[in-house]
């Protein structure tokens, strides 16, 4: 079932996602994020609607006020498995410590309905760019949402503790870069577990979960993956 954040953004979709060719995408440069899963939190307790319309309405709010503060790039609830993860922000801040403390600030951390896992997320520049400049142009436009296949990489059971551990999964991400098929992707850095992130056009997790099959090192167990539908606004990932 999906959470009171997952109906609420859904509710917004006036305007059907463009969505991008698939083409030979060139290769860009990557910049630092920070990448913010909103977990529930599991003392988080049933409360009255109006409760949670009040929440949602102050979330919603810190929302463009972190974007005009051009802290926020991206954002958008989970579809599939809310139970894990209910949202993702994508932050440009000056460090870890910043983005946490900023994310803990957001209406639904501070009222307890979610916690906060930050990670530090090499990806594409620009992400953000397209929507923001789209959206200077046409003020008045109503946002129309994407949905994509996401995967969180992790280690595995066969993982080692080696430099070159991963260098398999690297060249695969690159051929599906290369190939149209994602839309964003790239890892995370200095985190004990996750490993990286990859974003899909798609949206048939089915479809992603086949591809991500191929990859040598989720084949040899030394990955593990985890797979959402994520909603995000048209035109803020860069592939």
């Amino acid at each position: 079932m999906k959470t009171f954040l997952a109906v609420l953004f859904l509710s917004l979709l006036s305007v059907p996602a463009t969505g991008r060719a698939a083409a030979d995408v060139p290769a860009s440069g990557t910049e630092p994020y920070y990448l913010v899963f909103l977990r529930p939190n599991p003392d988080r307790k049933a409360i009255p609607q109006a409760d949670r319309e009040r929440i949602m309405t102050a979330h919603l709010a810190n929302i463009h006020k972190m974007a005009d503060d051009g802290v926020l790039v991206a954002a958008g609830p989970m579809e599939d498995n809310p139970a894990t993860i209910s949202g993702i922000f994508v932050f440009k801040a000056g460090s870890l410590d910043e983005a946490r403390r900023i994310a803990a600030l957001d209406p639904t951390v501070v009222e307890g309905r979610n916690t906060v896992d930050v990670h530090r997320w090499l990806a594409p520049s620009g992400i953000g760019t397209g929507y923001f400049r789209w959206k200077k142009e046409h003020p008045e436009a109503e946002d129309a949402m994407a949905v994509h296949a996401l995967c969180i990489f992790k280690r595995g059971p066969a993982w080692k503790d080696e430099p070159r551990a991963a260098d398999g999964h690297a060249a695969f991400v690159d051929s599906l870069r290369r190939s149209g098929a994602l839309a964003a992707a790239g890892e995370v850095d200095g985190d004990p577990e996750l490993c990286s992130v990859c974003v899909f056009k798609t949206s048939v997790v089915d479809e992603a979960r086949e591809v991500v099959g191929k990859d040598p090192d989720v084949l040899s167990g030394r990955l593990a993956v985890e797979f959402h539908r994520w909603w995000t606004a048209d035109r803020v990932l860069p592939w």
